[in-house]
């Protein structure tokens, strides 16, 4: 973790991770534990719902975190059946928590960088109209209407930006960043789809975030309504860009393969992070040259 936010204190309510051995939920269930809050990890061999019973730790818990998924924006165009089966599985958690007598908070991992409509004003505040082009995006919103629905939780909606960090698996139409550190271990050339420009947030910031709305849940309970904030770094950075950062980070050129965009890239996308920094006292703190410093350096010595 960066060290910026105060610590948690070691008897704050317990806590839950469905999705805990994924690239966000692995890096949040060591984050929780780490500053002693009593943290169960649910995965798709551990799952919350075991024949149709429900988890008693999973009753117990005070904040859930729901960062689990099974899709990308480029898989979901392709596969919209595990964009359904992502929704059933957290209305099914949603309905496992319907009889907690403390109103859980449940926490979504939502997208900034897919739900908005392209032609708002940027950078994108919690308050800009929501029109998905994508059916990835068109998934997440159906999501954090699903979560903002229910009554007998306390919803909590985080739309991240463009994560990275170690431990990203690179996947197919996501995580440029990790597709490249990938391609600089391989001495291979990066591949850069249009002209775009994203977001980009380290890993352990959006873990600090995470944090903070266990450590806020009072402040969030009070407002008596779902809370959706923007988490990002509010920079943001085009490919060509990037690709100077990673040439810098790594001291030496680079070459690069340009291909046209594809049909669910965004052209442009920057979130405003006022409103989180206000709400749960929480600012990115990791610039990007240091992010990608630390990926190339472990990429480097692996070649």
């Amino acid at each position: 973790m960066n060290g910026k936010a105060p610590a948690l204190s070691r008897t704050a309510g317990t806590a839950a991770v469905v999705g805990a051995s994924g690239f966000i939920g692995s890096h949040l269930y060591r984050g929780l534990t780490s500053a002693g809050i009593r943290t169960f990890g649910f995965t798709r061999d551990n799952p919350f719902a075991p024949l149709g019973s429900v988890h008693r730790e999973l009753l117990k818990a005070e904040t859930i975190y729901y960062v689990a998924g099974s899709t990308t924006p480029a898989l979901t165009e392709e596969r919209p059946d595990l964009a359904k089966a992502d929704l059933w599985n957290l209305q099914m958690l949603l309905w496992s928590v319907r009889k907690t007598a403390h109103r859980p908070l449940v926490v979504l991992a939502s997208s900034g960088g897919t739900v908005y409509a392209p032609d708002a004003p940027q950078p994108f505040r919690e308050d800009a109209p929501t029109l998905p082009v994508s059916a990835y995006g068109a998934a997440k919103l159906d999501q954090e209407r699903a979560l903002t629905a229910v009554e007998w939780i306390t919803p909590v909606v985080l739309r991240f930006s463009n994560l990275y960090g170690p431990r990203q698996v690179p996947r197919r139409g996501c995580g440029v960043i990790a597709h490249w550190v990938k391609a600089v271990r391989e001495g291979a050339p990066l591949t850069l789809y249009g002209h775009s420009s994203r977001d980009y947030l380290h890993v352990e910031d959006a873990v600090e975030a995470l944090l903070a709305v266990h450590r806020h849940a009072a402040r969030l309970r009070a407002a008596r309504a779902p809370t959706t904030l923007n988490i990002g770094s509010g920079v943001p950075v085009g490919l060509n860009e990037l690709h100077e950062c990673f040439e810098r980070a790594a001291g030496h050129s680079i070459p690069v393969q340009r291909r046209p965009a594809r049909s669910f890239d965004r052209t442009e996308i920057c979130l405003d992070v006022t409103a989180a920094g206000k709400t749960l006292d929480w600012a990115p703190q990791i610039p990007l040259e240091t992010g990608l410093a630390r990926m190339l350096g472990t990429a480097v010595r692996q070649r």
